[in-house]
């Protein structure tokens, strides 16, 4: 074979692998309004429409891959695994957006938090402020 016909080859190989791929998506966005203490909201967006949020909170950033028996298993989070918590969950809107609103306590102030979905997509980690 020439190397003009394995050049097509290739590019039609090409063609036919990216029909097949998953779309690329950009990581979804967590945002928060509101002073510490005080209430706040916090709203997650480009997530998996119609899919289950769920909002986590660690007083400290870390690095914590969800074990084996997790829904989520060996998807790495940026929050400290010691204090932990499930703070919130939400059902995200067709537009892909979750939502939460609530009174933070004074001991959340420098906390952090972060979102992940049913389908393991994770936001970025913001800190309360």
């Amino acid at each position: 074979m020439n190397s003009t016909r394995l050049s097509r080859l290739a590019l039609m190989g090409l063609g036919v692998m990216s029909m097949f791929a998953a779309p690329v998506m950009a990581q979804p966005v967590l945002t928060l309004e509101g002073t510490c203490p005080g209430t706040m909201r916090a709203q997650a967006e480009g997530m998996r429409p119609r899919a289950t949020a769920f909002l986590y909170f660690s007083p400290a950033r870390g690095s914590y891959t969800f074990p084996p028996f997790h829904m989520c298993s060996g998807v790495e989070v940026g929050l400290d695994v010691r204090r932990l918590r499930l703070v919130g969950t939400a059902r995200i809107d067709d537009s892909g957006s979750a939502f939460w609103e609530g009174a933070a306590h004074p001991r959340a102030c420098g906390g952090f938090l972060q979102v992940i979905d049913n389908v393991c997509r994770i936001t970025n980690v913001i800190e309360i402020h």
